[in-house]
Parts: C-alpha cells; sequence; structure tokens
C-alpha cells in the first residue's frame, strides 16, 4: 500500500462538500419514507441516529486515527465505499424488518428489532462521519476550508433532497443518495491519487454499489396498523382498488376505492338516508380525508346528520371558511346549507392537481363551483395575510374522532390550533360570525376539553371579554361541537341553539345562562358521581365559572391552552399523574398514558445510553493518552456546549420561521441553507481574519447573542412587513435574517479546533465525539424541553451553552 503523506488541494473540500450533500439529503429522504411506512416521531429517530453515527466516527477516529493515517488516502476511499453501499444495504435490511412500533413498549422482540433497526439506520452515518472527520484530523490546518466545504454541502443536501421528493417515491428516495456518494468518491480519488491496483478496484466496486442501489426495489414495509396496510391488504383480496397516487415534499398521497370503506365523520345513527358511494384520500399511509363520489350536493343528505351541520342551521347563506379541508366533503355540506361562498385552504397544491386531473368525475367536482375559491397555502399563514371576513370559519383540520395512535400524534407541531391562530381568526368573523370545531370524544375526555381551553384563552387573553358569554357546545355520543362566536350570543341565538339541538337528537353541554341541574344526557358518557351532567360540562364549569389553573393541576391528561410557543394541541402527557394512573389502571396503566411524550423520553434515554458505549466508553481505551493531554475539562466543555448550543438555536429557528413561510418542509430548507452555508462561510473567513482563536470564539459568542436577540425582539415586526409577499421573497428574507447569526455560528467549531490542533492535537478525534454525543441526546432534548417549557426558553437555553463555551477561553492556558 501507498504509506507517502497525501497532500490537501481543493478536490478534497469538493469531495467533501458531496459528501456533505449525501449526509443531510439522506436525513431528510429516510424522515419522508419512515413518515409513509411507520409514524411521524421516526424523524426524530432518524435526526438522532444520524448524529449518533457522527459522534461514534468520532470516538473510532480517536481509537484508530494514528493506525489508519499513515494509509489515509486508501483507508478514506474505502470509507466512502461503505458509505455509499451500507445505504442500500442498510435501508433495504431495515425495511425487511417486521417492526410493529405499537408493541415495542410491550414486547422484549419488538424493543429488540427497533434497536436493529437503529442500528441499520446508524450505520451509513457512521461511514459519512467517518469521512469527514477523518479528513479535519488529517489535514489539520485545513480545518477552516474543510469545514466550511462541509456546511455549504450540508446546507446544499436539503435543497437536493426536497427537489428529489417531486420526482420518486418515498420508499426509493434513500437509494438514490448512493450516487451522491459516487462522485465524492471520485473527488477523493482526483484528489489523493492513490494509483494502487486496491484503490482502482474500491473505484469499480463503488460503481456497482451505484447501480445496484438505483436499480433495486427496496421492501415497503408498511405498520400493520397504519390504513395504508390496511387498504393494500384489501386490494391483494380485490376488495379495494388502488385509483391514484402522488408524491412530493409535504406527503405521499393515496386514493382507494372500496366497497368496504365508510368514513363519514360523527354521522348520527339517526340518519334518514345512507352515505353515497366513497374514496378514501391517504396522505403519508393514514386516511386524511373522505371523497363522496358524487356530482351534486343532493347526493350529500349523509352531512345534515353530523354535529358539523349545527353551525349552519344558526346563520343564513354564510360567507364560510373551511381551513383544512383536502377531500370536499365538507363543501358538499356547506353547499347543503346554502352557503353564499365557500373558500377551501388547504397546504398541498398536489391536492387541487389531483381533482383536476384525475378525480373531477369522482368527487372532485366539488372543488370547481363558481361559489368555491380554493387557496393552496398553509391554514395559519393564509389567517395572517388575509383580512377578508367570514361568516363562519370552520376548522376542518382540526377534527378528528380523538387523538389516536396512542398519543404519538402529540409530536406534531399544530399552528392552527393556539390561542394566537385562534384569536386571529376571531378577528376576521363578521358581528354575527362563528368559529366551529368537532371532535370526537375519549373516556375521560381531553379533546374537546383542551379546545374550550383553547377558545377561552383566546377570548381572554386578546380581549376585555368574558369567554363564557361567547361559547354554544353540544355532542352526541361520538363527538362534541364547539362554537366560538364574535359578540356575546343572544337569547335569539341561545334559543336557536336549543332548538336544533334538540332537532338533531345532541346533548347541550354549555350555553350562557345553562342551568347544570337542568341538563339531562340523551346519549349517554362519563361524568362524576350524582351528578347528572357528562365530565365535559364539569370542564366547563371550572374552566369558566372557577379556577381553572387549579383544574388543570388535578385533571388527568394536559388540557391547558396551546400557545404558538407550546403549539402541540395533541400532547396530553403529565408527570404529576403518573401516581394515579399506577393506583387506577394497575398493570395496564402504561397502556392509558398518551404515549408522544413517553416515547420521545424513551428515545433520548436510548440514545444517550448508545451515545455512551459508542463515544464515550471507547475512548476509556486511551485514557493513558488523555491523562497526559492538556486542556481536557476544557475541550470537554467548549465541544460539548458547542454541539447543545447548536442543536437548540436552530430547533428553535425552524419554529419562529414556519408560521411566516407556511410550510415545514420549506422552513426546514431556508434554516438549513441559512444556517449550514452562512456558518460554512464564517468557517472559511477565519483563514484571513488575523484574529487569535480565542478571541475569535469572543467575538462570535457576543455576535450571536446580539443577533440572535435582535431576531427574538425584531422578528415579528420584520415578517409583518412581508406577510403578503410570495414564497421565494418570503424564503429570502428568512435566509436574510438568518445570515448574521449564522455566520458567527460558523466560528465556534474550527476556532475550538485550532486551538487543539496547536496546543493539544491528540484531543482532535474526543472532541469531535463530545460534540457528537452533545448533538445526539441534545436533538429529542430540545424537543421534549419545547412541549414543557417553550420554544423561547429553549433558546435562552441555547445562548446560555454558547455563553458557557465562551468562558472556557479563559480556561485554555
Amino acid at each position: 500500500m501507498n504509506r507517502k503523506e497525501t497532500s490537501y488541494n481543493r478536490w478534497s473540500a469538493v469531495s467533501i462538500f458531496f459528501v456533505s450533500i449525501a449526509v443531510i439529503a439522506l436525513q431528510l429522504m429516510l424522515m419522508r419514507a419512515l413518515s409513509v411506512s411507520h409514524y411521524y416521531h421516526f424523524s426524530y429517530l432518524v435526526i438522532s441516529t444520524a448524529l449518533l453515527g457522527f459522534g461514534a466516527s468520532g470516538t473510532f477516529l480517536a481509537l484508530f486515527f494514528d493506525r489508519l493515517k499513515n494509509n489515509f488516502s486508501l483507508w478514506n476511499l474505502l470509507f466512502h465505499f461503505l458509505f455509499l453501499i451500507s445505504i442500500p444495504v442498510s435501508y433495504s435490511l431495515a425495511q425487511s424488518l417486521p417492526l410493529d412500533t405499537q408493541y415495542v413498549l410491550y414486547s422484549n422482540e419488538q424493543l429488540m428489532l427497533l434497536i436493529g433497526y437503529n442500528l441499520l439506520i446508524f450505520i451509513p452515518f457512521f461511514f459519512g462521519g467517518t469521512i469527514i472527520g477523518f479528513m479535519l484530523s488529517y489535514f489539520k490546518k485545513e480545518v477552516p476550508e474543510l469545514y466550511g466545504s462541509n456546511l455549504i454541502g450540508s446546507g446544499l443536501g436539503g435543497i437536493v433532497a426536497i427537489g428529489m421528493m417531486f420526482f420518486f417515491p418515498a420508499h426509493q428516495l434513500p437509494l438514490l443518495i448512493a450516487p451522491i456518494v459516487f462522485i465524492a468518491m471520485i473527488f477523493f480519488y482526483i484528489s489523493a491519487r492513490p494509483g494502487s491496483k486496491p484503490a482502482l478496484i474500491i473505484l469499480v466496486l463503488g460503481v456497482a454499489g451505484s447501480l445496484y442501489a438505483v436499480l433495486s426495489d427496496p421492501p415497503q414495509q408498511i405498520d400493520p396498523y397504519k390504513s395504508l396496510a390496511h387498504f393494500q391488504q384489501l386490494e391483494r383480496q380485490d376488495d379495494a382498488t388502488h385509483i391514484e397516487q402522488r408524491f412530493g415534499p409535504r406527503g405521499q398521497i393515496d386514493v382507494y376505492s372500496s366497497p368496504t370503506f365508510h368514513h363519514t365523520l360523527f354521522a348520527s345513527p339517526l340518519a334518514t338516508t345512507l352515505p353515497p358511494q366513497q374514496l378514501a384520500l391517504l396522505i403519508d399511509g393514514e386516511v386524511a380525508g373522505t371523497i363522496f363520489s358524487i356530482s351534486d350536493e343532493t347526493d350529500a343528505a349523509i352531512m345534515d346528520f353530523t354535529p358539523q351541520s349545527l353551525p349552519y342551521r344558526l346563520t343564513e347563506t354564510p360567507d364560510v371558511l373551511l381551513l383544512g379541508e383536502v377531500g370536499g366533503v365538507n363543501i358538499w355540506l356547506a353547499k347543503r346549507m346554502g352557503a353564499r361562498s365557500i373558500t377551501v385552504v388547504q397546504s398541498n397544491p398536489q391536492l387541487l392537481t389531483l381533482y383536476e386531473e384525475t378525480l373531477t368525475d369522482l368527487g372532485g367536482a366539488a372543488f370547481f363551483d363558481e361559489r368555491v375559491t380554493v387557496v393552496s397555502e398553509d391554514p395559519r399563514l393564509f389567517l395572517e395575510r388575509t383580512d377578508q371576513q367570514f361568516d363562519l370559519i370552520h376548522l376542518v383540520a382540526g377534527e378528528a374522532t380523538a387523538t389516536g395512535s396512542g398519543g404519538l400524534q402529540g409530536l406534531n407541531e399544530d399552528y392552527l390550533l393556539t390561542t394566537e391562530a385562534i384569536a386571529r381568526a376571531r378577528s376576521l368573523l363578521t358581528d354575527q360570525g362563528m368559529i366551529s370545531i368537532t371532535r370526537g370524544i375519549q373516556s375521560p375526555p381531553r379533546d374537546n376539553i383542551k379546545i374550550l381551553s383553547l377558545f377561552a384563552d383566546a377570548v381572554s387573553q386578546f380581549s376585555n371579554q368574558s369567554p363564557g358569554e361567547h361559547l354554544l357546545i353540544s355532542r352526541n355520543y361520538l363527538a362534541a361541537n364547539t362554537i366560538l362566536t364574535k359578540e356575546p350570543v343572544s337569547v335569539d341565538l341561545i334559543e336557536r341553539f336549543i332548538g336544533e339541538v334538540q332537532n338533531q337528537q345532541l346533548d347541550i353541554e354549555y350555553y350562557p345562562g345553562v342551568r347544570s341541574d337542568d341538563l339531562e344526557q340523551m346519549n349517554l358518557i362519563e361524568g362524576p358521581d350524582d351528578k347528572p351532567y357528562s365530565y365535559i360540562h364539569q370542564a366547563v364549569l371550572e374552566i369558566l365559572l372557577g379556577d381553572a389553573n387549579a383544574f388543570y393541576d388535578d385533571w388527568a391528561y394536559n388540557v391547558s391552552a396551546p400557545t404558538d410557543d407550546k403549539p402541540y394541541f395533541q400532547d396530553f402527557f403529565k408527570w404529576s399523574s403518573l401516581g394515579l394512573f399506577l393506583e387506577t389502571y394497575g398493570d395496564e396503566w402504561f397502556q392509558r398514558l398518551e404515549l408522544g411524550y413517553v416515547l420521545l423520553l424513551i428515545t433520548f434515554i436510548q440514545l444517550a445510553v448508545a451515545a455512551l458505549l459508542l463515544i464515550i466508553v471507547p475512548l476509556l481505551f486511551r485514557l493513558q493518552t488523555y491523562r497526559a493531554a492538556p486542556g481536557k475539562m476544557p475541550t470537554f466543555i467548549y465541544f460539548f456546549a458547542i454541539g447543545t448550543g447548536f442543536m437548540f438555536v436552530e430547533i428553535t429557528f425552524i419554529q419562529i420561521f414556519i408560521r411566516f413561510l407556511g410550510d415545514p418542509i420549506v422552513s426546514v430548507s431556508a434554516i438549513f441553507t441559512s444556517i449550514l452555508v452562512f456558518s460554512g462561510l464564517g468557517s472559511l473567513s477565519q483563514k484571513w481574519l488575523g484574529l487569535l482563536a480565542v478571541h475569535r470564539i469572543r467575538i462570535a459568542v457576543a455576535a450571536i447573542l446580539l443577533t440572535t436577540a435582535a431576531i427574538l425582539l425584531f422578528s415579528n415586526a420584520i415578517l409583518s412587513i412581508f406577510i403578503g409577499a410570495g414564497i421565494v421573497t418570503r424564503y429570502i428574507v428568512t435566509v436574510l435574517m438568518l445570515m448574521p447569526v449564522s455566520f458567527f455560528l460558523g466560528w465556534m467549531f474550527p476556532s475550538g479546533m485550532e486551538i487543539l490542533e496547536k496546543r493539544s492535537s491528540g484531543l482532535i478525534p474526543w472532541a469531535w465525539g463530545i460534540n457528537g454525543f452533545a448533538s445526539v441526546t441534545s436533538a429529542p432534548l430540545a424537543i421534549m424541553l419545547s412541549m414543557s417549557i417553550g420554544f423561547s426558553q429553549v433558546i435562552l437555553l441555547g445562548l446560555a451553552f454558547y455563553l458557557v463555551a465562551m468562558l472556557t477561553s479563559w480556561a485554555w492556558k
């Protein structure tokens, strides 16, 4: 083997640039693929597992760098190939595992399968991290340029991934990263010029591996509890037909026809008409809506027997806003009830194209009517941008049978169901206008109580009015309908409400002036002992007329109102209720929990243990080396602090700008592009600054604190100026607003590496591992903290970590 020293040239930076594109794109593509095959929470596993791979690669280099560097070019070329081939092999093996996420917490076999799944996903990121870390450690004096190429490539990786999502199915996306890694192989081969026979063999294997990845058809293992798995089984039995599939960054759309499918939300069993023929609309493998295969509203009479029809019966020829309507069912309802105009807002433009091109004669005609205006935009962004007024705002996106999947949806942010969003929607109502939402009932209830607290806070915190004067609540045995009015509920409206509720055979839960003792339950659900009313009415009494905060503290679930700072409507988990669940449900206590937060906690513990085993424990084998190295404690504190601080700041910025950009994918792309690209430029600039590394650290932290404070203080005012601009303009504004803080974030890592290179070079791989460990644990931790204390507090914690990093600059002697 060729043992001569490999000299640095710019082709090495190009190689690391393409490796970085591949690493970030692979993360996003795995997240997209796993959102279809499993659930949303798997995205957290992908991010943390990727960071774990990077951290473990640092420890690997800490142990073996001295041996590997003698044959740097050949070993690094081999790592490129292993990164390339591990993508299709690991992904295909992981997708073939019979993983059942619903039983992970109850079955040792499923727990081991989950660990195996994570280990398989971990492997490509381990080799990707090894390549980057190996080159940073070998070319120590070129860290700013290489790290800059790394960050710029990472920033562009998000754009590459989003572009490819428009053209390829979700399950094939991860495999398409292999050719990008092969491009990196070629540039490294040009840079290192190993020229040996083994190097040529590795390069040829890279060609074969790329072809294998592109031409192979990976398994499509769908979680058995997802609706898509059910329809695929029906299709195999000739009981369903797969009509259409579309894919893109906002989700995979599937449309099925089946005589077994009947999904009319909350329709009363007293209905005198049958539902029409229906199509199932699935987004990312779950039923997102129903399409009535009709061409006229007269065939949608079943909707007259739903609680959703009640607000229409209380208005005359309303101008209606449907927020989040995807299947068209509520358009038929609005037409039947005499709506003068119907504005439909939904975030996926591919849906409208689907209705126009394929499903026009199968129910898509509902969207194409002179009374109907369709806006392809995020519902919350539409509320912020429009000044149009409506008589009825129907929160369709918030309507569901109840929080399902064991509470796993609790990890989803929802900026439509926050106090700020409801207050904004209420400001768009006419004087006689109202907001309506219908939600399924659980035992004990929580969704509808949270809606009550949400509506109450939207009134009390954004006006001087009493919430109790603006609410109407009724239900059947399946769901409760909650109405919030612009003006106080009049006597005439109360009388009309009571009459319509009786006609629909619904139960009254609240109207202004209702007497609790007069309530009688026709549709019996659980309630307090020796009381004629339900738990929902008890919550009304406590929240509107009693001590709301005491009620929130005492209730078994978290039902306090979500805000833009904590936009987790479907998070009902409470630590303080664990004892109650143990006492009440015995051995079945765990099944009664809302598992979203719990799963995130388990993920955090699992990753922390794995990070200790893969990153920290192996370092003990070189304990004697590190004992002799100076600056161990400052190195540990510094790289741990900047790893944690970076993740806390990045995740918070994504949330701050998601409402401005109106789409989570666009928001992630803009944040990644700005932070990573301008951090890379900040790293590159250090070669020409002529400042000592410790001085750059102090300047950078001061700038990070000032620029982040400016964003927090002035972002709302600046963003409101451009809220009506197009998506390209808003994207550019986001990138430019984050440019200053991103530029200085890029100073921190290479400055620390420069100090180590001059004073304690043996600690460089170890510092890489510590930084990786911090990133692994801080990713789920940031989400857990945001659910508990809010994004604003998380970003302050992130800034505190950067302040700690700055203080260590005085500890390096």
